[in-house]
């Protein structure tokens, strides 16, 4: 009697009877019908299909077809089920008792008695194939593979889900039944002892372990430590030799060939995959020395173009997609609830990039950039004071302890981009605490107390009054003494005279103001808006080409053209007007954002123009550009 009564048993059942997947309807039905009475006096579970047969039939195969287990074949009649998993599963039950079948073969088509499809076959007829399979498993879209062994040892076959794990562990089922047969292991150990001198105790092992423990040996050889690795090397290639050399092979000779035949390409497989992994590994570690290396910010372009000790590039020795989760790793991956050993920094500069940065590193690039930037913001600002000096002006920033922390820090945005991310990144504060679990931080380096930053003033090393000191010292040394710089402040502001502007060729880049002493007050505030609005990274030209790509999006070049032409004569003329008509023409942020709304409010080509935000702020900065050449 059929075990079961639910449908998909029974069609097994009744295609093992007649030997093929292919089951006529018609035939199966009446098959059905008769099992049904003759089981279901004694089995109740039979009266399902005992009445109504056909119904029930076609409500549970649409069931089945649509689950993927058959498939409806229309033919004469009432048509064919074909079993999609039959030849499959049978081959697979040919496995079933592998301890039972150790010195026969593996199975084939002629031991099992069908005949496959060909569409259901793929053929391994080499090394390279079966290479090929293990490599890229999911090439293959076939249920069935077909192994044909070399020397005329014959084929196997097995369900594709049963490479390349189960067959091994069949395959050293056999081969541990060939070593313990007639004194083999004996032999084998003093012919492989000659070849591997000085492992004799590791082979004695080996051998040990086949015998005792024959399925642990295929994550041993996936492990593919070296000496297990030579090991199977030795002992596959001896026992091919053997068997060979025999003029009549029994079908235990034929069972272990075909055994050592697939360790050997196993064996051969992660042998090869063990060394790309360590090439892969080396890859990277020189990666990571090219991180550990200064500017310590790399961007992911650089990344990918980093060359090894060679100079090849890495990208090559390790593929796109293993750089890629190599990077997710590192980024993600971290121990002890500390940061992970790359982070992500981004830098408030023109491209707006993602930086990453060996955790590492950090405190390193952090010295570095404040001793780079200290430099830096002094010079700048010593520069500043020194001309505000020399033309008798004075800024809060001197005598004001507060705003000279402000001006340190929109100096240092400006000219320390990389430096004033890092130290607004809420990762530089943890990795400072890290840090400072460690290894501790002394006094003298401590830039961050009770969890903020110290003021920059203390951070830079920089202070106000020293900086005061050193910006007159820049200058001749009357400026230094009170009296006499009083005295001259007294006598050119007593003296200071109207004159008249000296008329010059009208151009862009420069606008006439009426009085010299005029032009200079003006250059200078025009120096510190041009501070305040063009963002770091850029230079005024590189902002305006900018906005200009935001605001004027015609598709013929010429007339894109010859429209910012127009833009920046009407800001010009307005300007030239408003600093006639307004001899004491002092810019502001606030000014000049009115001028230019004024300007495209009353002009109707100008107001129907998109992103109107950008427009405004291109004619602001493009009077400042003209204002910073006021003479």
């Amino acid at each position: 009697m059929v075990e079961g009564t639910d449908l998909y048993t029974i069609l097994v059942a009744y295609a093992n009877k007649n030997n093929s997947p292919y089951i006529n309807i018609t035939g199966f039905l009446d098959y059905l019908g008769k099992a049904a009475r003759k089981f279901s006096g004694d089995y109740p579970a039979w009266q399902k299909w005992s009445k109504d047969t056909a119904t029930k039939f076609r409500a549970e195969i649409s069931l089945l077809v649509e689950g993927g287990k058959c498939e409806l074949l229309p033919e004469p009649g009432d048509g064919q089920v074909y079993l999609s998993s039959y030849f499959s599963e049978k081959i697979r039950a040919a496995y079933a008792h592998a301890d039972d079948n150790v010195e026969l073969p593996f199975p084939n088509e002629h031991s099992l008695g069908i005949t496959l499809p060909e569409n259901q076959v793929k053929h391994l007829n080499s090394d390279y194939d079966l290479l090929s399979v293990l490599a890229e498993p999911g090439d293959n879209d076939t249920p069935i593979l077909k192994i044909c062994f070399p020397e005329n040892f014959g084929f196997a076959i097995l369900p594709f889900d049963m490479f390349p794990r189960q067959i091994s562990e069949i395959a050293l089922l056999k081969i541990r039944n060939y070593i313990s047969r007639y004194g083999n292991k004996e032999y084998i150990y003093h012919q492989l002892a000659a070849q591997l001198q000085g492992k004799e105790a590791h082979l004695k092992d080996q051998l040990e372990q086949i015998l005792i423990k024959p399925m642990d040996q295929y994550r041993a050889i996936g492990e593919n430590r070296e000496t297990t690795s030579l090991f199977w090397t030795h002992l596959c290639g001896l026992i091919k030799n053997e068997i060979k050399k025999k003029n009549e092979k029994l079908t235990t000779d034929i069972a272990v060939f075909q055994s050592v035949y697939i360790i050997e390409v196993i064996n051969s497989y992660f042998k090869s995959t063990a060394a790309k992994r360590r090439e892969v590994e080396a890859a990277f570690r020189n990666l990571e020395s090219q991180l550990a290396k200064p500017p310590y910010l790399y961007t992911m372009d650089q990344i990918v173009k980093f060359s090894g000790p060679g100079g090849g590039p890495l990208l090559g020795q390790y593929t796109s997609d293993e750089l890629s989760e190599w990077m997710k790793r590192q980024i993600t991956e971290s121990k002890n609830n500390e940061l992970p050993a790359l982070l992500i920094i981004k830098v408030k500069t023109r491209d707006e990039q993602q930086y990453f940065l060996l955790k590492e590193k950090m405190m390193p690039l952090c010295a570095r950039l404040l001793h780079d930037g200290k430099i830096l913001i002094r010079r700048a600002i010593v520069k500043q004071w020194s001309k505000l000096i020399s033309d008798f002006e004075t800024d809060l920033a001197m005598a004001n302890d507060g705003e000279f922390e402000k001006l340190l820090a929109k100096t240092a945005e400006k000219l320390c981009p990389e430096l004033m991310s890092l130290l607004s990144d809420p990762k530089f504060f943890l990795m400072y605490q890290e840090m400072d679990k460690k290894d501790g931080i002394t006094a003298a380096t401590r830039i961050i107390h009770e969890g903020k930053l110290l003021p920059y003033s203390s951070v830079f090393l920089i202070r106000r009054k020293a900086m005061l000191q050193e910006a007159k010292f820049a200058l001749p040394f009357w400026f230094s003494l009170p009296i006499i710089s009083d005295l001259i402040r007294f006598f050119k502001n007593l003296f200071k005279k109207e004159k008249k502007a000296v008329k010059k060729p009208a151009g862009d880049e420069h606008v006439i103001a009426e009085e010299k002493d005029h032009a200079g007050e003006i250059r200078m505030v025009a120096e510190k808006l041009e501070f305040d609005i063009v963002p770091p990274g850029y230079t005024i030209d590189g902002y305006l080409e900018e906005l200009a790509d935001r605001w004027s999006r015609l598709l013929d070049s010429q007339a894109r053209e010859t429209l910012i032409n127009d833009v920046e004569f009407l800001t010009t003329k307005q300007l030239r007007r408003r600093l006639k008509v307004d001899k004491q023409f002092e810019p502001t942020r606030e000014t000049l954002n009115q001028m230019a709304y004024d300007m495209v409010t009353h002009n109707t080509a100008l107001s129907s123009l998109s992103a109107r935000d950008s427009l405004l702020l291109f004619m602001e900065l493009y009077m400042i550009k003209l204002l910073l050449g006021a003479k």
